[in-house]
């Protein structure tokens, strides 16, 4: 596609109206069929995995572990709520 610019001075603003109107040069190909698809390298994958296989395991459990911590701490509270409402409620 060539760029073919055509600026319009009949407006006496500052500045030129411009309009761009594409058009195809002759060295452009019309048949896309020679044109094969990218294919993804799988040897980066591979190695990406490998390194990162470990690390991701001790991340899963470092995850995990602080979730947990988290969950507990938060439940505590509530649950120690709940026990004063129910021996509030029986009269204890």
């Amino acid at each position: 596609m060539k760029l073919t610019p055509q600026i319009s001075h009949n407006r006496h603003t500052g500045f030129p109206l411009t309009d761009y109107n594409y058009q195809p040069t002759a060295d452009a190909k019309s048949n896309c069929s020679n044109v094969y698809p990218a294919k993804k390298s799988p040897g980066f994958h591979r190695l990406s995995s490998e390194f990162f296989g470990a690390e991701a395991y001790r991340d899963y459990v470092t995850n995990f572990l602080v979730f947990t911590v988290l969950g507990l701490i938060t439940a505590w509270p509530i649950l120690s709520s709940i026990v004063a409402i129910v021996r509030m409620a029986r009269g204890y």
